[in-house]
């Protein structure tokens, strides 16, 4: 994993521009390097033309076109005396994919426009399959996100083993821009509630041995239906992110599939940030 790298793959649309802005956030907050990824689709091209001379042509032309967009996106990035390189990727959309996995990047940052996001070929399936990348962090903008320096962060917490590093790394963005940090945890076990705030305050207890900071907050909610409760609870404050850890079959997988595919994504204006509970991960974010 290169810690240095961080990734912004873009269509040129409006959802993949207001991306750039919280690529460029988090590069200034984190010190690291933009590469940001473009693919020239051919594969219409190629089922419609024939002539094998003016498919070249064609395909030239397009990566002409991508190359003069792309060169403004670098000088953009640049006066934020941020580091920027790019790449053209030829073929199919989904082969960024591919191609980003080679570059082994600690984070993506890329937008979407959910399932009505017509204008988009990038944020559709292709971010799917980025979001559940369990080698680097993936921070996904919905179109309609309006950046505000990160002022408030949600960590949706289910007590995972990780949860202290995820934090740690969590600090450097909300020392950067003095974010008010909230780390909630939805409880279900109505039975045990003097169990959950035993592991709740022991975590509160961790955190704030490596965390000295006035701005983080911890709350522990009760209730049925602990991914609407959550849901609602970040609706309803509106923080400029959340974040949260996905493993299998889990409560905090329950609300990324929920929220990030349904309400998240595609009805809130609210940035999710993903980690995986990948050792490979977690092992190099560079402050285990």
């Amino acid at each position: 994993m290169n810690s240095k790298l961080l990734i912004y793959p873009t269509d040129f649309s409006d959802c993949a521009k207001n991306a750039m802005i919280y690529a460029i956030a988090m590069s200034k907050a984190l010190k690291c390097k933009i590469r940001v990824v473009h693919a020239v689709e051919i594969s219409s091209l190629a089922s419609t033309e024939e002539n094998p001379d003016i498919l070249l042509y064609a395909i030239k032309l397009l990566e002409e076109q991508a190359e003069k967009k792309l060169q403004k996106l670098k000088e953009k990035i640049e006066t934020f005396s941020l580091e920027c390189e790019y790449d053209i990727v030829k073929g199919r959309t989904l082969f960024l994919k591919e191609h980003m996995q080679k570059l082994h990047p600690f984070m993506i940052v890329m937008g979407t426009a959910g399932k009505n996001g017509l204008e988009n070929r990038i944020f559709g399936s292709f971010a799917a399959q980025t979001i559940r990348n369990p080698k680097s962090i993936v921070l996904v903008i919905p179109q309609k996100a309006k950046f505000n320096n990160f002022s408030e962060i949600v960590f949706a917490t289910d007590f995972h083993t990780k949860d202290k590093i995820c934090l740690t790394f969590m600090n450097k963005i909300t020392k950067y821009y003095g974010s008010r940090l909230r780390v909630i945890h939805v409880s279900e076990n109505f039975e045990d509630l003097k169990g959950e705030q035993e592991k709740f305050s022991q975590l509160e207890e961790e955190i704030t041995e490596v965390i000295s900071s006035h701005n983080i907050h911890f709350e522990l909610l009760h209730g049925e239906g602990a991914e609407d409760k959550l849901l609602e609870l970040v609706e309803s404050s509106e923080p400029d992110m959340i974040a949260l850890i996905t493993r299998k079959r889990n409560f905090i997988e329950r609300i990324f599939e929920k929220s990030l595919s349904k309400k998240m994504v595609n009805h809130t204006n609210i940035p999710v940030l993903v980690f995986h509970s990948s050792n490979d991960l977690f092992n190099n974010l560079g402050i285990t």
